[in-house]
């Protein structure tokens, strides 16, 4: 089974393709975003993708909240995430 950390890195590269390939400001911004917060959650003991996945989510839902992110941006940030989880 996948640890949390396997996942995270895989995840990260992911993000980090869409990062190079991203046209605009704003699509590098949702990139950087979530890679920095995989990098913060990336050493929690856990395993299997879909775990992680439910942990995370739940993880950035409270700091987007927590951070005063714009609704857009919140929306941006979680509509890629749901791409690179799929």
């Amino acid at each position: 089974m996948i640890t949390f950390a396997e996942r995270s890195d895989a995840l990260s590269e992911q993000l980090r393709e869409l990062e190079h390939q991203a046209d605009d400001g704003d699509q590098l911004f949702y990139c950087a975003y979530l890679l920095g917060l995989l990098g913060l959650h990336s050493a929690v003991e856990g395993e299997g993708a879909e775990e992680f996945d439910a942990y995370f989510e739940t993880e950035l839902k409270t700091t987007l909240a927590a951070e005063g992110v714009t609704d857009k941006d919140q929306d941006a940030i979680l509509g890629l995430w749901k791409q690179v989880t799929q």
